[in-house]
């Protein structure tokens, strides 16, 4: 899928995530913000993609060096293993934060997905959007706030990146490197190509309105609950 759609994606799942474990509503929310930018990190793997993009120079040369330590775009990254790898390494920035790998480590994985994530959403462009992005990435290393949320972010956000590839025609390959096939959610009649129609007409629209519904629901459950109620009679 676009960027965009698996940023929109991972605000969802991020959201629902922090009301399914009951989060208070700015932790819920700082989640839901969180995983937005983290569901971009498996395409970190293809230079021109929105995290590649999002530092120019020094972003691309890391997404060069990944996409050749991984064997290209939607394979390591995309895989369990994948998931794995990124989730232990922000478990172990945010663990070892106040060691200069952690903070390194820290850094840019806030500043690549932050940045990444409000230009995906067109919520701030280009060098704005870098900026803020560094900002927000100094006040994660120097303060620390809502650390324990960032491994959840990354784990959910990875998740929601591979489910959303595996609606398209390209599939994911779950099992790399030990197997190559690709897996699709759904059948190959009804998976779409990205970037088109379907998506931007159908999967976009249902995102957002499953976002509205669960913000919604994180500021007033009783109001929606009331709501669904009313509908439902």
């Amino acid at each position: 899928m676009l960027g965009h759609s698996h940023a929109l994606s991972g605000g969802v799942t991020g959201l629902a995530t922090g009301l399914f474990l009951q989060f208070s509503f700015p932790q819920a929310v700082a989640l839901a913000g969180f995983t937005a930018g983290m569901a971009l990190l498996p395409d970190l793997d293809k230079c021109g993609s929105s995290p590649a993009r999002c530092l120019g120079f020094l972003s691309e040369a890391v997404a060069w060096i990944i996409g050749r330590l991984t064997g290209g775009h939607r394979h390591l990254t995309h895989s369990l293993l994948g998931i794995a790898g990124f989730t232990a390494l922000a478990w172990y920035s945010c663990q070892y934060r106040h060691d200069w790998i952690g903070k390194a480590g820290l850094a840019l994985l806030m500043t690549l997905t932050v940045s990444a994530g409000l230009e995906a959403l067109r919520v701030a462009r280009s060098h704005t959007a870098d900026l803020i992005g560094i900002a927000v990435a100094s006040w994660e290393v120097w303060y620390g706030y809502g650390l324990r949320l960032i491994p959840i972010a990354v784990f959910v956000g990875c998740c929601t990146h591979i489910a959303g590839d595996m609606l398209t025609d390209s599939g994911g390959m779950l099992l790399y490197p030990l197997a190559q096939r690709r897996y699709h959610l759904l059948p190959q009649p009804l998976a779409f190509t990205t970037g088109t129609r379907p998506e931007l007409l159908v999967v976009d629209p249902l995102l957002t309105a499953a976002l509205v519904l669960l913000t919604g629901w994180a500021v007033d459950p009783a109001f929606i609950a009331a709501q669904w109620r009313a509908v439902a009679g």
